[in-house]
């Protein structure tokens, strides 16, 4: 059978999935996919026979779903049963030591105890473990399937984990979890970002959970003076052990498969890298317009190369790119960056993109992929240094997934 690309893009109000060759010039879009719901991140799952499609899908009335598709996303299964916190959650939360805050009785982000927000993230488990799947929810919550994501438990290591108290919001009431990666020599070893809460690895199957960015320390001039700042004027406890200066999310973090101890993240605050599984982490910022940005991709092959969105971040809080629609790529683990634009809209051109509208597709040469928040798709097929306008204007695009077939 011919080798095809699909790229799952989930939009504010539907999703959609293009098509296309290994050549990569030609693209078909498919009609909307459920629309009216919300998909925050779409992932292709390709461990058994038949591919399977995963949806982060969240309507305002019908309520929080992973979604799934068998049939190359014709149709969609969204009952999810299990994918909800345990009643006592609610207390779980209440008796967390206070922050200083004092939330009103039963509040808990206007979340009503027991249910899930939003679903913010689907990632299928180890090759060796089939039917493993995870999923990511605000409020901060980590989910296991073990069926192709059609039953639910709460990993509640993690969910109940005493650092909760630190996680933005009370006991991560404001927060997700998010960026849910399994090591590809084990499946005992995963790694999951909360934001505003912090990168938390496990190397016992989510038995125990260790917080790996307690010493990932700011050095950039812009990043490291806003924090300044912040910490001067918004004083808060902190994890014992971490440095005031230290990240306390990644916006986006990516596991690099060709190097599975290197991990690549977009915070707050900047780009940073950690070669050694997170026990060490350095500011790669320097040569970037911006500290500020939500998505990073990582190639799937050599050569060996990053991407990164910068967005404005100033007193007025515009977190745009300004004029020029960029996207930047280093080949040399972040010791320089190089500034993308042909044929990437500007000037006059002042959009965004989300944490999960940024992949890559691992072919050679490698695919590159971005979607913005005014609905645009793009795409180079050869590492970035030409990009096209795919068919369509779509709703705000929130989630870009590359998948070969």
């Amino acid at each position: 059978m011919p080798t095809q690309v699909k790229l799952l893009v989930g939009t504010k109000k539907a999703g959609f999935i293009y098509t296309s060759d290994e050549r990569r010039q030609k693209w078909e879009i498919s009609e909307p996919i459920l629309p009216g719901w919300s998909f925050y991140h779409l992932a292709a799952d390709l461990r058994d026979a038949a591919p399977r499609f995963y949806a982060a899908a969240n309507h305002w009335a019908w309520g929080r779903s992973v979604a799934k598709s068998t049939d190359g996303g014709k149709t969609w299964d969204y009952r999810s049963q299990g994918l909800a916190f345990p009643p006592d959650m609610k207390d779980f939360i209440a008796a967390l030591p206070s922050k200083g805050e004092t939330p009103a009785p039963g509040e808990w982000s206007n979340t009503p105890p027991g249910t899930i927000g939003n679903v913010w993230c689907v990632s299928p488990g180890h090759q060796s473990e089939l039917g493993v799947v995870f999923a990511g929810t605000q409020p901060a919550g980590l989910f296991r399937s073990e069926d192709w994501g059609h039953s639910w438990r709460p990993v509640e290591s993690i969910n109940r984990h005493p650092n909760r108290r630190y996680w933005s919001g009370t006991g991560g009431g404001d927060s997700c979890i998010h960026s849910i990666h399994v090591d590809p020599r084990d499946p005992n070893h995963v790694y999951l970002c909360v934001a505003s809460g912090g990168t938390y690895e496990s190397k016992d199957n989510g038995e125990t959970w260790d917080l790996i960015t307690h010493k990932a320390i700011v050095t950039n001039p812009q990043g490291s003076k806003l924090m300044a700042e912040l910490v001067q004027e918004f004083p808060q406890e902190l994890p014992p052990g971490m440095d005031p200066a230290a990240i306390d999310e990644l916006h986006k973090m990516r596991l690099d498969s060709k190097n599975p101890d290197r991990l690549w993240g977009q915070a707050h605050f900047g780009v940073f890298r950690t070669d050694d599984g997170g026990a060490n982490w350095a500011d790669v910022t320097e040569g970037l317009p911006s500290f500020h940005g939500f998505p990073i991709a990582v190639t799937h092959s050599h050569p060996d190369a990053a991407y990164v969105v910068p967005l404005d971040y100033g007193q007025d809080n515009f977190r745009v790119s300004l004029g020029q629609f960029t996207v930047y790529r280093t080949g040399d683990s972040g010791k320089s960056w190089e500034a993308l634009t042909k044929g990437l809209p500007g000037p006059n051109d002042y959009q965004s993109v989300y944490r999960e509208g940024l992949d890559t597709d691992g072919l050679d040469p490698e695919g590159v992929y971005v979607g913005t928040s005014n609905g645009e798709v793009y795409a180079s097929r050869d590492g970035g240094d030409r990009w096209q306008r795919l068919p369509g204007t779509l709703p705000p695009v929130l989630s870009v997934t590359a998948a070969v077939l």
